[in-house]
C-alpha cells in the first residue's frame, strides 16, 4: 500500500488554520526519530512561519500593500511545506504509523498495483437444476476483472467442449451430455494479464 502526506490543506486552509497546522507539524517533528534530518530544517520552517504570522497581523489593519506582503509570506511558507512533505513521503517508507507521527494529514492510502494473479482455488462443481446442467464456482480472487472458464471431458482432457467468460467467480454450463464426466477449470485476468488455470474439478452431468 502506498501512503503519502496530503498537501491539499496548504491551499484550503485559512491563514489562521495554516498557522495552527504548521505549528502542529513543527511540534510533531521536533525530536521525532523517524525524521532525523527534516528538509527544509525545522528552523527554516519556523522562521517562515514567524514571518507569516507577523504579516497576517500587519494585514489585519493594513491596506493592499500589507495584504500583498502577507500573501507573499504565505506562498513562501507553503513552498517550504511542500518540500517538507516530499521529505516526509520518502522518510516514512510507506509506513502509515510513521507518516501519522509527522503531523501531516494523509492522502487516502493507495494499494500497490497487483501483479500476476494466482490461479483460482476452491473450485466446486455441482449439478444444476436441469438435465445436462452444471454449476461451477470458485473462491473470488482479489484484483480479478474477468474469470475465464473451460470445460473438457475426462475422456478427452485436451479438447475444450465449452468456454465462458464472466465477471463473477461462478458460471452455469448447460447442454452437456448426461452420463459424461466433465472437468471444469478457471483462470482470472488482472492488470498484469491472465493467471494459470486452476486444477480441474470433475463432475458427471445427469
Amino acid at each position: 500500500m502506498i501512503v503519502k502526506p496530503s498537501v491539499s490543506f496548504l491551499t484550503t486552509d485559512s491563514d489562521a488554520l495554516l498557522i495552527t497546522d504548521t505549528g502542529g507539524i513543527i511540534t510533531a517533528l521536533t525530536g521525532n526519530t523517524n525524521y532525523p534530518t527534516p528538509a527544509p530544517t525545522l528552523a527554516v520552517i519556523q522562521t517562515a512561519l514567524d514571518a507569516f504570522v507577523a504579516a497576517v497581523a500587519d494585514a489585519a489593519n493594513g491596506g493592499v500593500t500589507q495584504t500583498s506582503i502577507k500573501n507573499d509570506k504565505r506562498a513562501a511558507l507553503v513552498g517550504l511545506l511542500r518540500q517538507l512533505a516530499s521529505y516526509i513521503h520518502v522518510a516514512c517508507k510507506d509506513d502509515l504509523t510513521i507518516l501519522l507521527s509527522s503531523g501531516f494529514p494523509i492522502q487516502k492510502p493507495q494499494r500497490q498495483p497487483i501483479g500476476v494473479l494466482p490461479a483460482p482455488t476452491g473450485l466446486v462443481v455441482s449439478l444444476g437444476s436441469r438435465t445436462g446442467e452444471l454449476n461451477a464456482s470458485a473462491t473470488p480472487v482479489p484484483g480479478a476483472a474477468i474469470y475465464n472458464w473451460r470445460v473438457t471431458t475426462a475422456a478427452q482432457p485436451s479438447v475444450v467442449v465449452q468456454s465462458a467468460q464472466t465477471t463473477a467467480a461462478s458460471n452455469v454450463f448447460d447442454g452437456l451430455t448426461p452420463g459424461v464426466v466433465y472437468n471444469i477449470q478457471a483462470n482470472v485476468v488482472g492488470s498484469a494479464g491472465p493467471s494459470d488455470w486452476s486444477d480441474p474439478a470433475p463432475q458427471m452431468a445427469v
